[in-house]
């Protein structure tokens, strides 16, 4: 059998995906605010969806449209069964929010989340007097709160998605709080984080990324929130760009926290041909070259 592989062009303008990890934090964010949020330009991932399902099991009123999605907060439990699907962020980030609830709730997953240990969650909920069990270290978890507020200390080498449930979460509590963190890796996922509580109207102390003070009872205001692009989804369409073709990418914005954005330098130091706006890139191709980057 022979095949023939010929050399392909692309040329367009096309819109990045939006970022699945800004729309859950933004679910998470209206779950907790009073009154009705409305998130724009949402992520209908799998991740995001399941999202969607426990925000409505932990009291919220979730109504998905086209291209928002309204949220009117809630603090009434509905479920006690919790299911995160696959999703490693949503496990993560609403089991400190659970534990906001004084009833017994029961938290599972589906697929490959079920082989991921879950120590790092009891260990954590436990230092604030939450009662956490798991299944060996791993799912499912059952969670009896209330959580209160007060002091932990976390591991931030492996996920810094814990270290967001639990900024999501200690501002509605009763104390204040305070969260040390050691190694930790992912700080732009934590300054996405940090931008979304911003946005509803928290405000939390971040010294170093070593250690978050949280003032307790915060109120989270409901708000608009415009969901930004996914760089790591445009990455993949401006590559392209530089190696067969043209290609402008709408949605990225510059300012973004995102660590993904660094594929900009690597283009840049590759010598691709770039045109850089607010809100979209351009690149054309060009004679690429060898460089180094450090990590």
């Amino acid at each position: 059998m022979e095949r023939i592989v010929a050399p392909s062009k692309i040329k367009g303008i096309v819109k990045a995906p939006a970022s699945k990890s800004m729309t859950q934090r933004a679910i998470a964010a209206a779950l907790l605010a009073g009154g009705e949020s409305t998130i724009l330009n949402p992520s209908y991932c799998d991740d995001s969806l399941a999202a969607m399902s426990i925000a409505t099991g932990l009291g919220a009123r979730v109504k998905p449209g086209t291209a928002e999605i309204s949220i009117t907060g809630g603090e009434e439990l509905k479920e006690h069964r919790l299911n995160c699907g696959e999703s490693g962020l949503a496990i993560r980030m609403f089991s400190p929010i659970a534990a906001l609830y004084p009833g017994e709730i029961h938290i599972t997953g589906a697929g490959s989340l079920k082989n991921r240990p879950m120590n790092m969650i009891e260990d954590a909920l436990r230092q604030f007097g939450v009662a956490c069990t798991s299944n060996n270290g791993f799912l499912p978890l059952t969670i009896k709160g209330p959580l209160t507020g007060g002091e932990c200390e976390i591991d931030g080498s492996i996920s810094s998605q814990l270290l967001t449930g639990l900024l999501m979460a200690l501002p509605v509590t009763a104390k204040n709080s305070i969260v040390k963190v050691n190694d930790l890796k992912s700080k732009p996922y934590i300054d996405m984080t940090l931008q979304v509580l911003d946005k509803f109207g928290i405000r939390v102390i971040n010294d170093n990324y070593s250690r978050f003070i949280i003032a307790g009872n915060q109120k989270y205001k409901a708000s608009v929130f415009d969901v930004e692009s996914d760089w790591s989804g445009g990455a993949f369409l401006l590559v392209a760009g530089a190696i067969a073709g043209e290609i402008t990418v709408e949605g990225l914005r510059t300012d973004s926290r995102q660590s993904d954005k660094a594929i900009l330098t690597a283009l840049d130091k590759a010598g691709a041909m770039l045109s850089i706006s607010d809100n979209s890139v351009t690149v054309s191709k060009s004679d690429l070259k060898a460089f180094e980057q450090s990590i």
